[in-house]
């Protein structure tokens, strides 16, 4: 009786111990299943985007050795530039310039005159130059009168003249070695016009390619203009 009255009271126990047993487990799947994983960082948050400003230092790249050293480049472009003045650049004059000058006119230019034994248009003229200057010309050495012969709108001059039509007949010299203050020197050309009866004739003093300086050169010209035949 005492061995059946044992077995039934362990029994109990033992139910007793597996039913805690199965609570235990229960609640322990119940708190995995509820709880939240615990996640592992990943690598992503130690990329350098993450890296506190403060910490990164940008990297320096020394200057080569061979760079241009452009300072001493301008020194020297600087100091091989001309250099630039402002002062005014005075031109020696020679002392004759400076003094009394003469000063040529053409005081007189003749009507055409009728050339005895020709007929038609070959006339002679004559005309003066005159020195109304202070100073002679024989310092500045020999000075032209030129001559031009004016036909409608086309000016000729005397050498061209001569060597188109072959038509100047006589000239005195035109080129004058000296002409002292208020001196008058007389000059006459002949020339045919070849049947141009309407024309005009221009006097120049002082028109060579090397004229003597003058006190004034706005005078020097004389122009008359003329309608005339030979019979």
């Amino acid at each position: 009786m005492a061995n059946n009255s044992r077995s039934k009271f362990s029994i109990p126990v033992i139910a007793i111990i597996i039913g805690i047993i199965g609570v235990c487990v229960t609640v322990v799947a119940f708190a995995f299943v509820f709880s939240p994983p615990a996640f592992k960082q990943t690598p992503s948050a130690v990329l350098p985007t993450a890296i506190s400003s403060s910490r990164y230092q940008p990297e320096i790249i020394p200057i080569p050795t061979d760079t241009l050293d452009l300072s001493g480049t301008a020194t020297n472009m600087l100091t091989d530039a001309p250099v630039t003045t402002f002062s005014p650049t005075l031109t020696p004059t020679s002392t004759l310039i400076n003094g009394p000058l003469p000063d040529l006119i053409v005081t007189g230019l003749s009507d055409p005159f009728c050339v005895p034994d020709h007929i038609g248009t070959i006339f002679r003229f004559t005309f003066f130059v005159r020195n109304i200057g202070r100073a002679p010309t024989r310092s500045f050495g020999p000075f032209d009168v030129g001559v031009y012969i004016i036909l409608g709108q086309r000016t000729y001059e005397l050498d061209e003249w001569a060597a188109k039509f072959n038509s100047v007949v006589g000239t005195s010299n035109l080129e004058i070695s000296n002409l002292n203050p208020n001196g008058d020197i007389k000059l006459t050309l002949v020339i045919d016009l070849i049947g141009n009866r309407d024309f005009g004739i221009e006097v120049k003093a002082n028109s060579g390619a090397n004229p003597v300086p003058e006190a004034d050169t706005t005078n020097n010209a004389l122009i008359k203009y003329y309608s005339a035949y030979c019979y």
